[in-house]
């Protein structure tokens, strides 16, 4: 996902938030070991799942909602009420995303087999893998809440979570998201959805500030929200109003790959991107195929496709070199199979 603006904006704000008020979290995290614990009420633990290529602002901003909130207790002291970490399938540093360069350094601070049971999981854009799904599926089954941030959203439905519900995520990936997961509503022009009462996803990036805010007022009240919108000097209202954006007219890259069926037979795959969702369509002109729509199944650097034009059912399977530059692989239609090599063309915005 190319964000790269928004990932620096998100370490800055980051960084220059928590310096400011680090004496205030320390002060606010030891009156709510001292007076949330002989009260018997406990800590909510909010529970980080992350993994390589996590997206900074949807760690940062959630993450600052959950550590700025505080409140008065009945003593008329400020309490502090959650408490915080990050897990994923091991404990070796990651990087999130960059930026031209490895993104942040983070070491998580639990693997999903030693993390304390959190009350809420909150899952950003990432690469995710079969870890996370199992960790959110046991997750889930013990009601516990789940809250994704932008693609986030593509982890919950990979998990299963999210089949026969409605759900959001970043309006770039609409149209992936839609053909993924055709099985999920897809709601648009929201911050939020709730899918059911323990599973929400947000749209991109501020949207995940808005979601957790929103788990504020729920919990607590809406007062004890906007104070703490406040302190981060935060003006937007989607928590309140959960008005998203309107549709935009999303950047349209086309991109043609072409080769030959057998070093004869002409054939040109079209790709037309909308923001970050691509579609895809076929021609073979010697077969009057033209604009028959496929969907490139691609399991690392290995693409596979069926070609279903009437009389014309085709396989085409292969690999992609390391610079996205070249397609080696075969094209196999009744019961012969050929080589087939495909190259851009061209790219044009």
């Amino acid at each position: 996902m190319q964000i790269t603006i928004l990932a620096k904006t998100a370490v800055a704000f980051a960084i220059l938030i928590g310096s400011a008020i680090l004496p205030y979290r320390a002060h606010a995290q030891a009156v709510a070991q001292a007076e949330l614990k002989p009260s018997n009420q406990r800590l909510i633990k909010v529970a980080f799942a992350i993994s390589q290529h996590v997206n900074v602002m949807d760690v940062a901003g959630p993450w600052e909602v959950f550590a700025d909130t505080s409140f008065k207790n009945a003593q008329g002291k400020d309490v502090s009420p959650y408490e915080l970490y990050t897990v994923a399938a091991n404990t070796t540093p990651l990087h999130s995303e960059g930026a031209n360069h490895p993104g942040l350094t983070i070491t998580p601070d639990y693997d999903f087999a030693h993390a304390p049971t959190p009350d809420i999981v909150v899952v950003p854009a990432q690469m995710g893998g079969k870890e996370l799904q199992a960790w959110l599926k046991k997750i889930h089954a013990q009601h516990v809440t789940i809250m994704s941030v932008c693609t986030g959203a593509f982890q919950l439905a990979r998990a299963g979570l999210l089949k026969g519900k409605q759900a959001t995520t970043h309006h770039w990936f609409f149209g992936n998201f839609a053909r993924e997961f055709p099985d999920v509503k897809l709601v648009k022009q929201v911050r939020y959805v709730q899918a059911d009462p323990v599973t929400f996803t947000a749209g991109g990036l501020t949207s995940g500030i808005d979601l957790a805010l929103h788990m504020v007022a729920d919990h607590f009240g809406q007062d004890v929200a906007q104070q703490t919108a406040d302190f981060m000097e935060y003006l937007g209202t989607g928590w309140r109003t959960n008005h998203g954006i309107p549709a935009l007219d999303l950047p349209v890259t086309h991109k043609d790959w072409t080769g030959k069926i057998g070093g004869k037979t002409d054939l040109v795959l079209h790709m037309i991107t909308y923001g970050a969702s691509s579609t895809f369509t076929i021609d073979i002109p010697s077969e009057n195929v033209k604009g028959v729509p496929v969907t490139p199944n691609q399991q690392d650097k290995h693409v596979s496709f069926a070609i279903a034009a009437p009389g014309h059912a085709a396989t085409v399977s292969g690999l992609i070199d390391g610079a996205n530059e070249t397609f080696t692989g075969t094209f196999s239609q009744d019961g012969k199979t050929e080589s087939l090599t495909l190259k851009p063309a061209h790219s044009a915005h």
